[in-house]
């Protein structure tokens, strides 16, 4: 077990880069995000420079996505990038 602080125990307020996950229409950086509620994951898109901050509780609804609500969600979002 780790025993030395958190970057917010510290009262460091940086986000720590975690990895990129790409593929042939995506890449995004991952990235750990202390906030005053906890940590939180920061998602950047490198293509068009969206952001989104994700906590544990989003996370866990992602996780319970079927595969077909989890295409529908993807749908959307592209439907809605073409809109814009």
């Amino acid at each position: 077990m780790n025993s030395s602080p958190s970057s917010s125990e510290a009262g460091h307020r940086e986000d720590v880069p975690l990895c990129r996950v790409s593929c042939e229409s995506a890449s995004v950086a991952v990235l750990l995000h202390p906030t005053g509620n906890g940590l939180r994951l920061l998602l950047v898109s490198e293509r068009t420079g969206h952001r989104a901050l994700l906590d544990a509780t989003v996370l866990d609804a992602l996780c319970a996505l079927t595969p077909s609500a989890a295409t529908a969600l993807v749908r959307a979002a592209v439907q809605e990038e073409v809109r814009r």
